[in-house]
């Protein structure tokens, strides 16, 4: 990697080169260095391109904010790592044409399942997981033998989460919009609503917003469906409002 890739990764991470380089666990006069002109070493390349990996698949990617604070050079050394393996997990499995079977996902009791398959994980605090447990129902779980099934899970509990990482702000972004507009909605035929209808029609708009802000909760706990907002959306249709196609396909793109 040259200093051309590298001032790229870094734009693209939204990382300053001191940021970056306590990431990194070099000096910052290291960074300098390779920001001048010095060949980035393998190490460290490794790592900024699981990096943006993850960040290009709307994941986590940094150490927790606590380990960034406190300078834990052994934590964030740690999880360095770990965004390493994950990332090259990603790749295999996109490597063959993604997970074969639709693992159903619970980030709310941190399982995926499929069939006689049980996968555990836990919540990191930076944001991301981490594999726990794995078993099988139907005989004695064989890691080995079932490897690319584990790594099947992953890659379905890894899309699981990009989608509640960008969910909640889509919607929320349907919702401001409604709640900002509330008083403007179109009508058909040539009469003008009265007073009392008009404020029937903002008020149920406004309603309406609340419930999609409620839908953003439920959708950073992988509880959303793109079905939830199409009826939602019903709903400000029939009172004549339509918010912009743009946030309804940036929901739809996180949901779906």
């Amino acid at each position: 990697m040259d200093a051309t890739e590298l001032n790229e990764n870094l734009g693209a991470l939204q990382v300053s080169p001191p940021e970056a380089a306590q990431l990194l666990g070099i000096s910052p006069r290291t960074l300098r260095r390779w920001l001048e002109g010095e060949e980035v070493p393998g190490p460290a390349e490794a790592a900024l391109r699981a990096w943006r990996t993850l960040a290009d698949r709307r994941l986590p990617w940094k150490p927790d904010s606590v380990s960034i604070f406190e300078d834990d050079q052994d934590q964030i050394a740690r999880h360095r790592r770990h965004t390493e393996e994950l990332a090259a997990l990603l790749k295999r499995v996109e490597a063959r044409g993604g997970a074969k079977n639709p693992w159903t996902i619970d980030l709310e009791k941190c399982t995926a399942t499929f069939g006689h398959f049980e996968v555990g994980f836990y919540k990191l605090q930076s944001g991301g997981f981490s594999l726990s447990t794995y078993r099988r129902k139907d005989e004695q779980p064989d890691v080995a033998r079932d490897m690319l099934d584990i790594e099947d899970a992953a890659f379905c509990i890894a899309r699981a989460f990009a989608k509640a990482q960008s969910s909640p702000a889509a919607l929320k972004a349907v919702a401001d919009y409604a709640r900002k507009h509330s008083s403007i909605f179109a009508v058909n035929g040539p009469n003008l609503l009265d007073r009392s209808e008009k404020a029937r029609r903002q008020k149920t708009i406004e309603s309406v917003a609340d419930k999609i802000d409620e839908l953003a909760v439920a959708a950073s706990e992988g509880r959303a469906r793109y079905q939830d907002f199409e009826s939602l959306l019903g709903e400000l249709h029939a009172v004549g409002f339509y918010p912009l196609m743009s946030l309804i396909s940036d929901v739809a793109h996180s949901l779906v």
